[in-house]
């Protein structure tokens, strides 16, 4: 394992099992969230955020944490190993929202964000977000389901689909 993307819905933990696997296998870590977002909620042409994302699977080495199903299947298509957090959508709305008020008091909870990174509860955007984690599994999870199954056949597959799941295979890493 050299190259490895681990994906799946937002509260899942990506970041969190990103960050283990990285310090585990020593291999560097990029989150893709840390690129995309910019000062005052803007966000990363999309052209410029393709570039980084080339820069870093041109690399010999990586763990890239995040989705961007835009761009999943260039990530499928580098990556050694695919690590999926395929959990249930109710479970990932109430920890992200428990995560955001952890990290509303205390910023580096989310050491995988950019420092500028804000969250606004209560707000549109915050509220689309919730529904975009609520309804992820039946309108993203196709997505990568299909990026997945594009695979090479020398590529792994992991799926984990609850903490019990992320455990076994930290405690096998």
């Amino acid at each position: 394992m050299k190259k490895i993307i681990v994906i799946g819905i937002s509260g899942a933990g990506k970041s969190v099992l990103s960050r283990q696997v990285s310090q585990d296998l020593n291999l560097p870590l990029y989150h893709l969230d840390h690129i995309f977002h910019l000062p005052k909620g803007e966000m990363l042409d999309r052209s410029l955020f393709l570039a980084e994302q080339k820069k870093i699977l041109s690399e010999a080495a990586w763990v890239i944490d995040g989705n961007y199903a835009g761009s999943l299947p260039d990530r499928v298509a580098e990556a050694d190993t695919i690590i999926w957090l395929d959990f249930p959508a109710w479970l990932c709305v109430m920890r992200v929202f428990r995560r955001s008020l952890r990290f509303r008091r205390d910023k580096s909870t989310r050491p995988d964000m950019a420092v500028h990174f804000e969250e606004r509860l209560f707000s549109r955007d915050y509220a689309a977000f919730l529904y975009f984690v609520a309804s992820f599994n039946r309108k993203v999870r196709p997505k990568i389901l299909t990026a997945v199954n594009q695979r090479s056949a020398n590529t792994d597959l992991i799926i984990l689909k609850n903490k019990q799941d992320v455990m076994r295979f930290l405690s096998q890493l």
